[in-house]
């Protein structure tokens, strides 16, 4: 695209804020938006602005453990956006984290992955028949532990936290929108 070539564009990084420099992904929207015209949309579940695209695993997400670059991105996103009185775009945690779309979530391992593939296939082939109990059971039996999780990833909460509520609803709610 030539307009990145433009001596003075908005869609250069030496021409924008040091956050923005920082942030390039969230330049390039800008650019796309005021530069070119392209309207960005906003990509949370419509319903009730659950993200879709999350960029921690799944316990991070659920229990709002997340590094504070993150939160600094999303405090951002009102200005390109525009408001949005309910979140003001931040992050949910607890159960209001995930929308049932849930696409990705990154600085998974391979293992996590695949655990977390598995409960949700689990629960989708048999959601009134499945017990919250037996959704904890499974996950404490196959979820992977340090190493295997990465460096990004927490383990799974202890037995008996209250974290297992959120963890249950939000597993329960992504098993719903999965396609096998």
């Amino acid at each position: 695209i030539k307009e990145w070539d433009k001596p003075g564009s908005k869609c250069q990084s030496a021409n924008v804020s040091k956050w923005l420099q920082g942030n390039p992904g969230l330049l390039t929207a800008k650019c796309f938006q005021e530069v070119m015209g392209i309207q960005l949309i906003d990509t949370r579940d419509k319903e009730d602005s659950s993200h879709k695209f999350h960029a921690y695993g799944l316990v991070r997400t659920i229990t709002g453990n997340v590094d504070q670059w993150y939160l600094n991105k999303h405090q951002q996103l009102d200005s390109i956006f525009g408001i949005d009185e309910r979140y003001h775009h931040m992050p949910q945690k607890g159960a209001l984290c995930c929308s049932k779309d849930t696409i990705s979530f990154h600085y998974v391992e391979a293992a996590e992955n695949i655990a977390f593939w598995n409960i949700l296939q689990k629960v989708k082939q048999q959601p009134d028949s499945i017990s919250d109990e037996q959704i904890k059971k499974t996950m404490r039996q196959d979820w992977p532990q340090r190493p295997e999780i990465g460096a990004y990833a927490h383990p799974l909460p202890a037995s008996q936290s209250p974290v297992w509520n959120d963890m249950i609803k939000v597993i329960r709610r992504i098993s719903s929108g999965v396609t096998s």
